[in-house]
């Protein structure tokens, strides 16, 4: 373990470690029965599409579609346009590959040649695939910080564990015999983390299978809420929470009139908070891991103002709302253009005493500049807004009113380095 040098110091995070990554090219070869026999071919456009990984020991599974597009002159002079669609079924090798890890995926179309055949009424075309693939492991570890790369990471603020005890009758359909078998899962599971505490609520889907007393098999579904609460000091809300479920244990006992079960569930549930933040990491020789490096981050002020018909002369205005919907970005050199919608409602009551709500939506496009942007790398936007005083025009019939848009930019690129680790956070 080396000492900690001046500035640094030593942080929890949770990163995503590089287990491995390969390359493989697949040459898919086919015939294409053309619909009018061709005399020339103009254009061959190949992509991969429904592209879909699983990784398993020490191996990645890809499975997808070959979409090909053919535009070529009949014998008949016309312009003509096929498709077709190709499986592609294929694996790749990487060692202390698991089930459970991350992919990523970069998939690409290295050579197309297509050739006609029988007169022109059959094509061969000649596709050459290349996919290459990374797998990741997320996982604890105990890092330096200072001097190194500026990355987006996610801080451990803490994990912790409940058992929640859920029991309870379930009336049969049919009187029963024999209990044959429950399954049951976890759906609906939502987290909602507040001042030193995440708050879990879901819903335990049970099947239950039993022999009725006609000797046949039935099938009852239940439906159990439950609601639990974790101790973790320093989550606060809008902190990232990742919640695990297990069943410890399932008891059940048919009650001697065969109608009613009695019902035990152990259910395990672990939390994991974390927050997003931006800090430098010491580089070194222990896990490689790939993380989003800070390129650059800028913020743009924008002035608008919005008018909205009224339908009748308004005595009180009550609320007046505006959010950003619809956010999209693309990266040029140097600068990201943000486009998108603020969706602005205004709730009144008229001189009639009854309440009205209006609702209007406002484009937007702004540019915001970024050193060191450029296409392909991600971008993070952040918008908000500030409403100014309305004013409402002298026939009553106008609401204006300015507002101030800020849209904060960050752009990322990931990239791979070795990580300078102190020592395990878990074994």
């Amino acid at each position: 373990m080396n000492g900690l040098q001046n500035g640094e110091s030593l942080e929890i995070i949770e990163a995503p470690v590089v287990i491995g990554e390969n390359v493989v090219q697949k040459m898919k070869v086919s015939s294409m029965t053309l619909e009018v026999p061709a005399v020339k071919i103009k254009e061959i456009d190949v992509s991969l599409r429904d592209i879909e990984t699983e990784v398993i020991e020490n191996k990645v599974i890809i499975q997808g579609v070959i979409h090909k597009e053919v535009f070529y002159v009949g014998t008949d002079q016309i312009f003509h346009h096929q498709t077709e669609d190709t499986r592609l079924n294929t694996f790749i090798d990487i060692p202390g590959a698991a089930a459970g890890m991350d992919v990523v995926l970069e998939p690409g179309i290295e050579h197309i040649n297509g050739k006609l055949l029988a007169e022109g009424n059959v094509l061969e075309l000649n596709v050459i695939v290349q996919l290459f693939v990374k797998v990741l492991s997320r996982k604890e570890l105990i890092v330096k910080t200072g001097t190194g790369p500026l990355v987006k990471v996610e801080k451990l603020i803490g994990e912790n564990s409940v058992q929640s005890i859920i029991a309870n009758d379930l009336s049969l359909a049919v009187k029963a015999r024999k209990i044959v078998d429950i399954i049951a899962e976890v759906r609906e599971l939502e987290v909602k983390p507040i001042d030193d505490l995440v708050i879990i609520q879901g819903i335990v889907h049970k099947e239950l299978y039993y022999i009725g007393e006609d000797e046949l098999e039935h099938r009852q579904s239940e439906d159990i809420p439950f609601s639990e609460f974790v101790d973790i000091p320093g989550t606060e809300p809008g902190m990232n929470v990742q919640a695990f479920w297990e069943f410890e244990n399932i008891k059940e006992n048919l009650n001697p009139d065969g109608i009613t079960i009695n019902q035990k569930i152990a259910l395990d549930l672990t939390v994991k908070v974390t927050e997003t933040i931006q800090i430098n990491l010491v580089t070194g020789k222990d896990s490689l891991v790939m993380l989003p490096e800070v390129i650059g981050e800028n913020t743009k002020q924008f002035l608008g103002e919005s008018r909205l018909d009224l339908e009748v002369d308004p005595g009180e205005l009550i609320e007046i709302k505006a959010s950003f919907t619809d956010i999209s970005a693309e990266l040029v050199n140097e600068k990201v253009i943000v486009q998108g919608v603020i969706n602005k409602k205004v709730q009144y009551v008229g001189e009639n005493n009854l309440e009205y709500e209006l609702e209007k939506e406002l484009p937007f496009c702004t540019l915001v500049n970024v050193v060191g942007a450029r296409p392909g790398m991600q971008v993070d936007v952040i918008p908000s807004i500030h409403l100014l005083e309305p004013s409402i025009s002298e026939d009553g019939k106008v609401l204006s009113q300015k507002y101030i848009g800020d849209i904060f930019v960050k752009v990322t690129e990931n990239i791979q380095f070795n990580l300078c680790e102190v020592e395990t956070y878990k074994q």
